[in-house]
């Protein structure tokens, strides 16, 4: 799936396979998030269901009595959308979540994983983006609706016009967090091999940013933990720290990777491949 050319939820896949023909499997590593950065959109897709149950109310109070076709025709467009969009999204968390826990490599080292990963995410992002357009349509019909089946005075149907935009509004901020949060998680990755580091990151559709260093010009590789939360789920932040910033001393890294899974061994790893290219292999 491309989106401009700043957006292409291939790269990971495209670019783990290239990395792998020029030096081969088991010298590239391709590296995501942690299971935790998926929970947050998780708690927003339960907070999607409850501002569905919210905008139910305020309809049914305001249109129920007047006109049922109406009522009933909202309720059922929101209900299908919203809880077949929920359950798919909570299942796709779930999915990625349970799968990193249980695989005893927390990295991908396989490009045809990395290929089923990626037609799993243009899937997600479809069928979110067609629901979210079909929430945008309906946000402004719902808004003119105490217009149009008018209970008592304008004000009342002002309030309750107000009242039915705000809480649709909010839903639409709700469902476009989560698939920020889910592009975050899955754009925002690192491919290491013996020559180069490299770590792409995407915000949102418009920005891609990547950073290279060059294995030779690695100095130190040093991890730390924050808080207690990063002790429990066992996740780290690693420092890159180049030659020309150890000498000069300076505060900030080249290259900071936080949320990084299983990050002894990807310390690990990382110092093999700098030791594989100082031998030149």
């Amino acid at each position: 799936m491309k989106i401009l050319k700043s957006f292409d939820t291939s790269i990971d896949a495209e670019e783990l396979t290239e990395a792998i023909k020029k030096y081969g499997e088991w010298n590239v590593i391709l590296v995501k998030k942690h299971r935790i950065r998926l929970l947050i959109p998780l708690f927003l897709v339960i907070l999607s269901i409850f501002l569905l149950n919210l905008m139910l109310y305020i309809i049914y109070t305001d249109v129920y009595e007047t006109n049922k076709i109406i009522f009933w025709i909202l309720a059922v467009f929101y209900v299908y959308t919203t809880i077949s969009r929920s359950i798919y999204t909570i299942l796709w968390i779930m999915t990625n979540i349970i799968g990193q826990i249980n695989s005893k490599n927390k990295f991908i080292e396989d490009a045809s994983l990395a290929e089923v990963k990626k037609r799993s995410f243009e899937k997600f992002l479809k069928r979110t983006f067609l629901t979210f357009l079909a929430h945008v349509i309906v946000l402004i019909f719902n808004a003119t609706i105490p217009f149009i089946v008018i209970k008592s005075t304008w004000i009342w149907s002002i309030a309750i016009a107000i009242w039915a935009l705000a809480v649709d509004i909010i839903f639409l901020i709700v469902v476009n967090r989560v698939m920020f949060r889910l592009i975050e998680y899955e754009m925002n990755f690192g491919i290491y091999t013996k020559d180069m580091i490299t770590s792409f990151r995407q915000e949102w559709f418009f920005k891609t940013k990547a950073v290279n260093v060059a294995t030779p010009s690695i100095k130190i590789i040093q991890t730390s933990k924050d808080w207690i939360a990063s002790a429990l789920f066992h996740y780290w932040t690693i420092d890159i720290i180049t030659d020309s910033e150890w000498e000069n001393k300076k505060n900030q890294n080249n290259l900071s990777l936080s949320y990084i899974p299983d990050p002894r061994r990807l310390v690990k790893k990382l110092n093999n491949l700098i030791l594989k290219h100082q031998e030149g292999k």
